[in-house]
């Protein structure tokens, strides 16, 4: 049986997601936000979450009862054999609505931000206000709002960038006042930018704006898929003008801690002050083929 195939297309489709899902079900999920081995020069920085908590198992139960309605997911591959001919994956995913993310819980994102002393540095303040670069459909977004309403009952004024025009709806919808670019807002109290620097055309450019744009006392709170690739989704050559970790690709294959320090350390030179650091799944809702997917993300929290 374990060298049976199925023939038919459909068959296969369900012989496969079978297959992927029960080798799912025996991943050990604690793995997600557990470090092996930590980073020499930063290592008394990591804080560890504890996971994955409730809230992010009912994520994970969402993800699999939408990617297991089969006619809904059927749809989406058959449209986006045709969109892909004039659309970017991006794109399609907003014009689909699918696709959405999830990196932190709410209580996960408290706990974080608490470690890293962003709470401290603001009792005092009624309202904040936060930019998310890239911001996908907002629903990690959402999230980090939610914690900071919770925790201080601020108004927070939410901002984003995002480049899929699709996706820039989908922020609308949801009343966020999308920015053409992040020089459009000063003096913020956070800019997020989940996952966006191994994916734009100038990580270094993009680094620097985030700095000139918070507010003296500002913090950022920044996630890298590792280990380390670079994609440009709308360059015919999907190269970066540079890459985030320099030189690249090394002359000898790196560890993941060694890939750390080398990310940590562009941080600082750009000024930022690190305060925090944690590992996390970067978990994408499923398909017809898998019920989730996930990469390893690293996230920190930094200030000026």
């Amino acid at each position: 049986m374990s060298n049976y195939r199925p023939r038919g297309a459909i068959a296969k489709v369900f012989f496969d997601r079978l297959h992927n899902d029960d080798v799912i079900q025996q991943i050990d999920m604690t793995t997600w936000y557990t470090m092996g081995k930590l980073p020499r020069k930063y290592g008394s920085l990591y804080h560890h979450l504890n996971g994955p908590d409730e809230l992010t198992l009912e994520w994970l139960e969402r993800s699999k009862k939408t990617s297991g309605r089969f006619w809904l997911q059927l749809c989406h591959e058959v449209a986006k054999l045709f969109l892909n001919m004039f659309m970017t994956q991006t794109d399609i995913n907003g014009f689909l609505k699918r696709g959405s993310m999830f990196i932190l819980s709410e209580m996960q994102f408290d706990q974080f931000l608490t470690a890293g002393g962003f709470f401290q540095h603001r009792e005092r303040q009624s309202a904040l206000s936060v930019c998310d670069i890239g911001a996908g459909d907002g629903e990690v977004t959402l999230r980090l709002v939610h914690t900071l309403q919770q925790k201080r009952n601020w108004q927070v004024t939410t901002y984003a960038t995002e480049s899929s025009w699709t996706m820039r709806n989908r922020l609308n919808e949801k009343n966020f006042i999308v920015l053409e670019n992040l020089n459009q807002i000063h003096q913020a109290d956070l800019i997020v930018c989940f996952n966006v620097l191994d994916r734009c055309f100038d990580p270094h450019v993009m680094l620097s704006d985030i700095y000139e744009s918070l507010d003296q006392t500002g913090f950022a709170l920044i996630a890298l898929v590792l280990p380390y690739s670079h994609y440009v989704e709308k360059n015919s050559s999907h190269l970066p003008l540079r890459t985030l970790l320099e030189p690249w690709p090394p002359e000898k294959r790196l560890t993941v801690e060694e890939e750390l320090e080398m990310f940590f350390d562009v941080l600082q030179a750009v000024g930022f002050k690190i305060r925090t650091w944690t590992k996390a799944p970067y978990l994408c809702e499923g398909d017809l083929r898998q019920s989730f997917y996930w990469l390893t993300d690293y996230v920190v929290l930094c200030s000026k």
